[in-house]
């Protein structure tokens, strides 16, 4: 294995890890499940760092290992969509790896860009999950597509904007940070 797999095998493991321990400091939590966290932070900054590969590899592997530090199994479905695809639709964010690479003037408009398509993601399989397996939560009369998303997005837009006010300081205090050597 060459080392450049083996240091990208190492940041995922070492981003992912990080996740985990994000996750447990809880700015606030949702009585049914959910919270504002830096959970994210560690999937978008792989995202920028080693692109859209590594980051959703480290979305998936989050996934996988907050679904056995606590997480809720109903279903197998219902675990692809609170879990894995949640956390692994995060690492979306790296479909402009490559633009942010080369593009140093649009940097700020692609880091923006990259965590509003990976919180949509992670956004559009919660409310899913939602819509499918918590419909029984929504008050009556609210139609549950309404419920999940006012629900979820409550708790993910504060996270993606804490995680896009954090990477946008340390793109501008540290730059050489995203470029890895």
């Amino acid at each position: 294995m060459s080392n450049l797999k083996l240091s990208v095998l190492t940041e995922i493991a070492i981003m992912a890890a990080l996740a985990i321990i994000l996750d447990k400091i809880v700015l606030f939590q949702m009585p049914q499940g959910g919270s504002v966290s830096l959970t994210m932070l560690p999937i978008f900054i792989l995202a920028f760092r080693r692109g859209l590969t590594a980051a959703v590899t480290g979305g998936l592997l989050v996934g996988f290992i907050q679904l056995f530090f606590g997480g809720y199994y109903l279903s197998v479905p219902q675990v692809l969509l609170d879990y894995i695809l949640s956390y692994g639709g995060v690492g979306l964010a790296g479909l402009f790896y490559h633009q942010f690479k080369t593009s140093k003037n649009q940097q700020m408009f692609l880091l923006s860009l990259g965590i509003l398509i990976g919180s949509l993601a992670r956004l559009l399989s919660n409310v899913l999950a939602g819509i499918v397996f918590w419909s029984d939560y929504a008050p009556k009369g609210t139609p549950v597509w309404i419920y999940s998303l006012t629900y979820n997005a409550s708790y993910l837009v504060p996270s993606a904007i804490i995680a896009l006010v954090l990477l946008i300081i340390l793109l501008k205090v540290k730059p050489s940070f995203f470029q890895v050597k």
